[in-house]
């Protein structure tokens, strides 16, 4: 029981300093947490939610995983709002939460396994639109490929991880607070 009292102090915490560098608006991290979260850092307001309707993918063989890896969503409800727009107009920063059951395939072998990935997110774009930053309160799920800072895969995290993607598109992890569970390795036997 200490342990978990411990972990739900730490995701307070990092869900607190994520509130005061701005990346997670205090009413979200005081509904997540047990911990009073700072007042919010930006004036503007977020927008209103609206539904998200998650796709799956199709990722070739080689692209995270060793052979064709398919995601399929089996159970969703999920939302999304702009939490703050660049001065032209551009999202900056959303939010995104709800619930997010996948299966996922190794079409060459058939094998299939389940996962929940209905954490919550919270992405930052640079005003191109590109991934700069990704908070998420897992569990969620990450593609990693050849040549970023962080080994191959299709990773499912949980706990708090802050997700770092550099101008060359290459990827990596600045946090990682919590269990990782590589789905490739999963389905491939």
């Amino acid at each position: 029981m200490g342990s978990t009292k411990r972990t739900k102090r730490r995701i307070a915490s990092v869900l607190a300093a994520g509130c005061a560098a701005g990346l997670i608006p205090a009413a979200t991290a005081a509904a997540d947490s047990p911990a009073p979260a700072p007042a919010p850092v930006r004036g503007a307001a977020p927008e209103p939610w609206e539904p998200y309707v998650d796709q799956g993918f199709t990722a070739p063989a080689g692209y995270t995983c060793a052979f064709p890896l398919k995601a399929t969503p089996l159970e969703q409800d999920m939302v999304k709002r702009v939490l703050e727009r660049h001065p032209g107009g551009a999202v900056k920063r959303e939010e995104y939460k709800g619930p997010l059951v996948v299966e996922y395939e190794n079409t060459d072998t058939g094998a299939t396994v389940v996962r929940d990935v209905g954490g919550h997110g919270f992405p930052e774009y640079r005003a191109d639109g590109r991934l700069k930053r990704y908070l998420a309160v897992g569990p969620v799920g990450f593609g990693m490929r050849d040549g970023d800072d962080f080994p191959k895969g299709f990773w499912i995290v949980d706990g708090v991880h802050v997700a770092e993607f550099a101008e060359d598109g290459t990827r990596g992890f600045s946090v990682r607070m919590g269990p990782e569970e590589n789905v490739c390795a999963a389905l491939d036997g």
